[in-house]
């Protein structure tokens, strides 16, 4: 390339043309499930300042044009600098897509730079045949752009659903009704280059209505793919933005119409003007709500009591409490079937002889059985230190604490006041100014409830960091009962705190930051009984009964499809082990292989239900099991709760 390039050289990139085709790309970035912002900033600059500039000057080089040409009413003669500079350009812009963006990107660019060359080369010249040339402009300059564009942006391709398919032919459709336009005043200047365009075949008003008709389709697809998506609003506030640009269309039809001297380079331009102007504006405020800000999943860390022990331990001492041989037996069935190896508790007692104990009434019949207020007092003696302890597990807590804006703590196990909350304040030393709230009593859905609540939070607030707390110590609650209620809960339920940190920008805690992308959830009246607590003097009455997974198997199916949601969709799983039925039936109704929830059955084999953070157990595994491959990737949450109560959550696996 020469060391010094002319004026002429520069003007013939068209470089401000640039602004003209910009929409397709800020609309790829509002619509890319996934952002890699330095990406995308290097994505837009290498298609806009290298490819597009470059397959502009090629187009002049190659045609010469004396008479006005897109973006230049009286262009100048090129060089062959030109030339050299287009090659270049092009070099430079695969080198730094290779560089600093990615492979895909670089490839889908080669193939635009191939196709752009083949339709302006004397050698192969596309442009010259009017279907031919007009369907290559409008697959790369459309649902190629598109596809390009998103490969740059999220770093992974396009997933080729039903929606994102409409949304690849809206794009060619909005290119197709746009690119005939453009060439509407330069029938002349093509015939003496012995190029026939599709505008020239269709003649002035027939360019007109076929525009219309393009524009039409392209409605249409983005109505559907809108639609689809379950953001039908979007379309309308497109349609909105269309406005000045179908005034604009009939103004200068009706001008054409009755002159056809109206179709000329000064009215096409301000078309062009009028459509980059609305279309860049409706995608930048598109990019605004659907980008601006996000909530991610910064770090989950867990706690568990000191004691541990066996589900062989803890049935024994459970059987010790009562002479009945065959309430024994139901005790050793249901025991066995849990799927549990082991619980921890904060009780020291279950190992112990009965002269031994401190918690529990030192005979083998544990009557009289604990107050609730001896139960109550042993959780507000035990529920901050164990919270803390999950707590200072977050990396760099010390350096971080400071800027924690939020925090939430979710309980069902116990209460006192001040509460967890204003304990954990003092103990942690957090800003006396945070914000903070509770989520008692909801049961095991409890975190996911939480973390809605979080989500919107970090929405709202680009500087937003949530400090997410649940601790339940199930096992104070256990009573000398035999009901089906009791044999479950007492073999099921264990103690353990989960903290977790959502903010509204990514880091670099796991392999991908993790994006929280929605919640859904389903109350089933039918299993109101099913799954509900109350207070006693003595502790927690339960009810658990083993229709619960019924429950869960003949609905979870049916909510998915209700609210949306594909099974197929979802690569990960972090399911709530609520027991080994639940979780077993729950595999069965969506068809899901078992191995794909293994850490949920991995949870419950080594800790048992722990109520609310038992969840962020189970995605605490998942998240640290991440690969590099998994980008892109989504994970879907479910929790089950009193109600019968189901809430999920689902997330996705970004590149920072």
């Amino acid at each position: 390339m020469p060391a010094l390039i002319d004026r002429n050289t520069i003007k013939l990139l068209r470089i401000p043309f640039s602004f003209f085709l910009a929409p397709l790309f800020l609309f790829a970035y509002s619509q890319a499930e996934a952002v890699v912002h330095r990406q995308a900033l290097w994505s837009f600059l290498i298609i806009h300042f290298l490819v597009y500039p470059a397959s502009n000057g090629y187009n002049s080089y190659i045609d010469r044009d004396e008479d006005s040409i897109g973006g230049l009413e009286k262009p100048p003669l090129p060089t062959v600098q030109l030339f050299y500079l287009t090659i270049f350009l092009d070099v430079a812009a695969t080198v730094l897509a290779l560089v600093f963006v990615n492979t895909l990107f670089a490839f889908c660019l080669v193939l635009y730079i191939g196709a752009s060359r083949a339709y302006s080369s004397r050698q192969i010249r596309l442009k010259k045949y009017p279907v031919i040339g007009f369907l290559t402009v409008v697959i790369f300059q459309g649902a190629f752009t598109y596809y390009m564009s998103i490969a740059g942006i999220s770093g992974v391709a396009l997933r080729l659903d039903t929606a994102n398919m409409f949304v690849l032919l809206g794009c060619s459709f909005q290119i197709a009704g746009a690119y005939p336009l453009t060439q509407v005043y330069q029938h002349e200047q093509d015939l003496r280059e012995g190029i026939v365009t599709l505008s020239y075949k269709l003649g002035y008003i027939g360019t007109f209505a076929f525009t219309a008709v393009m524009f039409l389709l392209c409605n249409v697809c983005y109505y559907v793919y809108f639609t689809m998506r379950e953001v039908g609003m979007i379309f309308y506030i497109i349609q909105v933005f269309f406005i000045p640009i179908v005034i604009w269309f009939a103004v200068w039809f009706s001008l054409v119409w009755k002159d056809r001297r109206q179709a000329n380079f000064r009215n096409t331009m301000r078309m062009n003007w009028i459509a980059a102007i609305c279309m860049n504006s409706c995608f930048i405020l598109l990019i605004i709500i659907n980008r601006i800000p996000l909530s991610y999943l910064s770090s989950i860390e867990t706690a568990v009591p000191e004691y541990g022990y066996t589900q062989e331990t803890l049935t024994d001492f459970y059987m010790r409490s009562t002479d009945d041989l065959n309430t024994r037996r139901k005790i050793r069935i249901v025991a066995s079937k849990t799927g549990i190896d082991k619980r921890y508790s904060v009780i020291a007692d279950f190992d112990k002889n009965p002269e031994d104990f401190t918690f529990f009434n030192q005979n083998s019949t544990l009557l009289p059985e604990p107050t609730l207020s001896a139960r109550m007092a042993l959780y507000q003696q035990h529920a901050t230190a164990l919270s803390k302890k999950a707590i200072e597990k977050i990396p760099g807590f010390e350096n971080i604490k400071h800027k924690i804006t939020h925090l939430i703590t979710v309980t069902c196990t116990g209460l006192f006041a001040p509460g967890l909350d204003v304990e954990l304040m003092r103990e942690l030393g957090l800003n006396p100014t945070i914000q903070r709230s509770s989520v008692n009593f909801m049961g095991c859905n409890a975190a996911i409830l939480a973390l809605k609540n979080a989500d919107a939070i970090c929405n709202s607030n680009a500087n937003a960091r949530v400090l997410v707390v649940c601790t339940e110590l199930c096992t104070i609650h256990f009573q000398k009962k035999y009901n089906d209620d009791y044999l479950l809960s007492n073999m099921l339920f264990g103690d353990g705190a989960a903290a977790l940190l959502v903010s509204s920008k990514p880091d670099d805690r796991y392999l991908h930051p993790v994006k929280i992308d929605g919640f859904k959830s389903m109350i089933l009246h039918n299993g109101y009984s099913d799954m509900a607590w109350q207070l006693s003097e003595t502790g927690f009455i339960m009810n658990l009964s083993s229709y619960v997974p019924d429950l869960i198997r003949e609905n979870i199916g049916p909510m998915l499809k209700t609210v949306g949601l594909k099974p197929d969709d979802y690569r990960h799983w972090a399911v709530h082990p609520g027991g080994k039925r639940i979780v077993d039936d729950f595999a069965a109704a969506l068809e899901l292989d078992r191995c794909m929830l293994a850490p949920t059955y991995n949870v419950l084999r080594d800790y048992g239900n722990m109520s609310s953070p038992t969840v962020l157990f189970v995605l605490k595994e998942v998240l640290e099991k991440a690969k590099a491959e998994h980008s892109g990737n989504r994970i879907f949450t479910a929790a089950f709760g009193p109600g019968l109560s189901i809430e999920t959550m689902q997330l996705q696996y970004v590149q920072a």
